[in-house]
């Protein structure tokens, strides 16, 4: 990556980051916030944490929208085989493992515990688990669970940010791991820019996570791609 192209869209970055397209995307932070205060994944009723954990008062189009509803595919395979999901997420948050390795098993189990719901239950009506989405759930659980490392991802984002960041190699397949070194290497010019940090102050609000966090990173790449 290109120094100067970090530097060029970290100056426009703070009029952008309290814009309309801005504060479309700020609603991930009380979501991680709201998973921060109530996830236990030992906790004996987990449909009962997950269920307000993943909530937003503000936005839910990051884990709920039309034709797109993980939270309810999660939520009722947990009422059939709590522990089944509870080790489902036991392996997707053990650090000590390989983090390629945990997406993509997360994603695998997931469908697997899916086609063995509808056997179970043929009369169901949940059409899918919906987590076979780009590890765009996988990563926005892991942003949740450890806010300092990971963020939400998309093939899109990281290929077309390090376009515009000048990479000279860019990835043509899923690469998360590689997103995450990103994350990292951007995190100290992000955390380091007084003007970032200055317009990131007015950008939270009262319910949303105010911990380090790799949010802010993501929100910047939003920026360098222009996504809304």
């Amino acid at each position: 990556m290109q120094v100067t192209k970090i530097k060029s869209y970290l100056a426009s970055y703070p009029e952008w980051m309290n814009s309309e397209a801005g504060e479309k995307l700020r609603a991930v932070w009380e979501t991680q916030q709201n998973w921060q205060t109530n996830f236990d994944l030992a906790a004996k009723d987990l449909r009962d944490v997950y269920d307000r954990s993943l909530t937003n008062k503000t936005n839910r189009r990051h884990f709920r929208r039309e034709a797109y509803d993980p939270k309810r595919a999660i939520l009722e395979m947990i009422d059939w085989e709590p522990e089944h999901v509870r080790t489902v997420f036991e392996d997707l948050f053990s650090e000590e493992r390989d983090l390629e390795g945990r997406v993509q098993r997360f994603v695998f189990y997931c469908r697997e515990l899916f086609n063995q719901y509808r056997d179970a239950k043929p009369k169901s009506r949940l059409p899918d688990h919906f987590h076979d989405d780009d590890y765009g759930m996988a990563s926005l659980y892991l942003a949740c669970q450890y806010p300092e490392k990971y963020a939400p991802y998309s093939t899109e984002l990281l290929q077309e940010s390090l376009k515009n960041l000048g990479a000279l190699q860019v990835p043509e397949v899923a690469d998360f791991p590689r997103y995450t070194k990103l994350l990292a290497t951007l995190s100290k010019f992000v955390n380091e820019d007084g003007g970032v940090q200055s317009a990131y102050q007015k950008f939270l609000r009262p319910q949303d996570y105010q911990g380090d966090t790799k949010l802010l990173v993501w929100h910047f790449l939003r920026h360098v791609t222009a996504a809304v």
